[in-house]
Order: structure tokens, then C-alpha cells, then sequence
């Protein structure tokens, strides 16, 4: 006897569509097959995708940036995720300095996580690190996390990586992730709101880029956020290299910065320019792995200054990832955000309809409609009445529904390590 069986609908499997039942047993996918077999309940999928669960690899929940808190802790986040089908995120521990700070860092952020209704796991994060590499690479792998998350600006903020540090990271076997942006080329004072994308110029991602490129990588580099189609055609075919990219910089450029509301559109690395966007675009075989910089803040802390420099930067979108990616690129935009990141973050059981694996899966109406609105608990989305192909009709992590017709239900997630 089974625990759950999904019947009738086009399962997706190793990059193609297969008409057969999911058969669930203790939160597993235990048997994939056209017999119809006993089981304890059947949920009807005739007509629609069965897709696995997508991974975020990339979020910001409840970010503590000082003078201000991005406003989608891990509950209402991971409430906004299941409504989008992702059912794992990956965020970040707090910034640390020394090796003696992660255990700490690691416990905090457990702490809060444990309101998510999905699966999570985390990314060690790095500032102005003055400790031993080999220590925290080590320290790092035992916590069951498998990347470390370092910057090449925020000099302003004691952020920054020296050299140094990013060359050993480098030569390590982990995951080296980078927010690359040339510090010299950044002005973090920048003040005109409609000229934003100026203080963080494309010279400066692709400079970073250059210099990264001249290191010696003896892990991996994983380069999150890439926000222009040059620097995805830089980085492309290198080995031991992995591009991150998010729905963002597919669907908007920098002139929506001069707009009345331009505050409401302020992230890091900003919007480019319209041929960047189209560029970007085109280079989609090129990028690994979609994240969303999930980092939302409310209407009135993007519009409580005129002053760039001083107005949180991030937006969200985790509710509509893979809408807004699959309406522009349907069903080979699939694997970059499941089994690509489970297979680069080392997460074993994740990312696939396949026996042994946990079943994380989404129900989708490739008929349906989506209409934009809000995002998580933020009272405004940059895609707000954007209308969308499709739509989500239930999200399952472990064989348990977090999200049935579109309905919440109440459901705790669980630390994964990766591998």
C-alpha cells in the first residue's frame, strides 16, 4: 500500500514528458508506473505537468541590512515559495569574519528557519574575512553546506573579500560564490535614483568578471546574479564554472529607474540596458542555474528616501520564478531550477521525479492563468498585473501537500545538507 498516488499526468523526467503515476511511500518517490496500484490516497492529475520540486538557490529572508529588514521572514517566505512550486530554498548565514563565528552564525539562522514550511539549506557567508581558509572550508562541510558566499564590493560596509582570501577559496574544493562587482568601480554614495544603474555600471560586474577569471579555480565558482548578457558570454564555457542568473534581469532594463516609482525597482547589481536585457536573454543556454535574489522590502522603505544610496535594496519574486522564467522559455527552463542547482549544491535526493529521491513535486496547469499580484507578505510586486501562462495548482515537499488548489497547508520543512 502506498501513501499517495498522482495519477494521470505528463510526467517530467530527464528533459522530456512521460504519461504514468507517481506512487509515494514515506515521503519518497517509491515507484513510477502505467499499473494503477493500491494506495491510501489518489489525487487526479489528468491534464496536467507533474514537475519536481524547483530549488531556489539564491534567497534573502529576513535580511538584516541595519536600517532595514527585508520583510519575508522564513514563514511567509517559504509560504510565498510553495505558491510558486519551490519547495527547497538555500540562504545565507549572517557575514563572518573569523572561523570562530560560524558555529554561531549557523545556529541563528537555524533558529529562524525553523517557521519555513519548505525544505532549506544554506550558504556560508563571508565578509572582511581575516581567519583561516582551510579551517572554514572544513568547518563549512561538517555544518552540511558545501559553498561559501563572498563579496568583491561593499568596501563601505566591511563586506569585501581581500584577494587573498578569494585566491584560496578558490583553490579549495567547495563552492565559491561571488557577488562580483569591481569595489573601485562601485560609488555607494550615489544619490539620483534615476541614473542608479551609473553607480554600479556593467564596467563593474564585467571587470570583477576578468579578474575572477584570472584565478586559479580549484573547486568550483559559481557567480550569483549575473545581470547582463556580456557578462554571461564572458564567463561561458570556462570550466568550473557556474552561472546564476535571476527572472529580474530578463524583464526589465535600467530605464524603469527613471519612472515616478524608479525607488521601487532599486536592486544590486541594477537593471542594464534594453540590449544587455535582449543579450541576456539569448544567452539562456549559457546560465546554470535561476535564483531569485528573493530580498523584498515594504512600499514605504523603498520610497522613505530620494537619496539612492540610502533605500534597501532587493525585490522579490519567489512566488512567480518559474511562471515568469517558463513564459519566456516553457519547458527547457525546468532542469535550471531543479536538477541543475540540486546537482551543483550537492543535494542528492532532491531535483528529480526518480525512484529513491524525496518527492517534491509540483502540479502545474500549463492551461491555466496567473495573474501578479503582491509578493509573499510586500504590499507591491515589480510585476504587479503581469499576466502569465499557467498556473500553480499544488505543491508537495516529502509527499506532503504544503499547497493543495491553491489552498496553504500548515507543514514544517526540514535542514538538508548538501553533499
Amino acid at each position: 500500500m502506498y501513501d499517495l498516488a498522482v495519477q494521470g499526468g505528463k510526467v517530467y523526467r530527464a528533459g522530456d514528458f512521460v504519461e504514468t503515476n507517481v506512487y509515494i511511500k514515506d515521503g519518497k518517490i517509491a515507484k513510477l508506473t502505467d499499473e494503477t496500484l493500491s494506495s491510501t490516497e489518489v489525487v487526479d492529475a489528468k491534464g496536467l505537468f507533474v514537475l519536481p520540486g524547483f530549488i531556489d538557490p539564491h534567497v534573502h529572508m529576513a535580511l538584516d541590512l541595519g536600517n532595514a529588514t527585508s520583510c519575508d521572514d522564513f514563514e511567509s517566505g517559504s509560504v510565498a515559495a510553495a505558491k510558486g512550486g519551490v519547495t527547497t530554498i538555500l540562504d545565507f548565514l549572517d557575514p563572518i569574519a573569523h572561523e570562530d563565528d560560524l558555529i554561531r552564525a549557523f545556529e541563528k539562522r537555524y533558529k529562524i528557519a525553523q517557521n519555513s514550511i519548505i525544505d532549506f539549506g544554506f550558504h556560508a557567508t563571508l565578509s572582511s574575512f581575516h581567519g583561516d581558509v582551510g579551517k572554514i572550508v572544513k568547518q563549512v562541510k561538517q555544518l552540511g553546506m558545501n559553498s561559501v558566499k563572498v563579496f568583491t564590493t561593499y568596501s563601505e560596509s566591511g563586506r569585501m573579500i581581500e584577494t587573498e582570501h578569494l585566491e584560496a577559496l578558490l583553490k579549495n574544493k567547495i563552492i565559491t560564490m561571488v557577488h562580483a562587482e569591481d569595489d573601485a568601480l562601485v560609488d555607494s554614495t550615489w544619490e539620483d535614483i534615476s541614473t542608479y544603474e551609473s553607480s554600479r555600471p556593467l564596467d563593474a560586474e564585467l571587470s570583477a568578471l576578468d579578474q575572477l577569471l584570472e584565478m586559479d579555480i580549484g573547486g568550483r565558482l559559481y557567480v550569483v546574479h549575473v545581470s547582463s548578457g556580456s557578462g554571461v558570454e564572458k564567463l561561458s564555457g570556462k570550466p568550473n564554472v557556474f552561472v546564476e542568473s535571476c527572472p529580474q534581469y530578463f524583464y526589465y532594463d535600467k530605464r524603469v529607474f527613471g519612472l515616478e516609482n524608479g525607488c521601487l525597482y532599486l536592486l544590486a547589481p541594477p537593471f542594464r540596458t534594453a540590449s544587455e536585457k535582449e543579450k541576456l536573454k539569448m544567452n539562456i543556454g549559457n546560465i546554470h542555474t535561476i535564483g531569485t535574489d528573493h530580498c523584498p522590502f515594504k512600499k514605504s522603505e523603498k520610497m522613505a528616501s530620494e537619496k539612492a544610496s540610502e533605500i534597501p535594496k532587493g525585490v522579490g519574486s519567489i512566488a512567480y520564478s518559474f511562471l515568469l522564467m517558463y513564459n519566456l522559455y516553457g519547458e527547457s527552463i525546468i532542469d535550471k531550477m531543479s536538477s541543475n542547482v540540486a546537482d551543483i549544491f550537492g543535494l542528492k535526493s532532491k531535483g528529480r521525479i526518480q525512484d529513491g529521491y524525496d518527492a517534491d513535486l509540483v502540479l502545474f496547469d500549463p492551461e491555466g492563468k496567473t495573474i501578479v499580484k503582491g509578493s509573499g507578505v510586500c504590499d507591491y510586486s515589480i510585476y504587479d498585473g503581469l499576466s502569465l501562462k499557467g498556473s500553480i495548482r499544488s505543491t508537495l515537499v516529502r509527499g506532503k501537500f504544503v499547497m493543495k488548489d491553491g489552498k496553504i497547508i500548515s507543514a514544517k520543512g526540514r535542514y538538508v545538507r548538501g553533499e
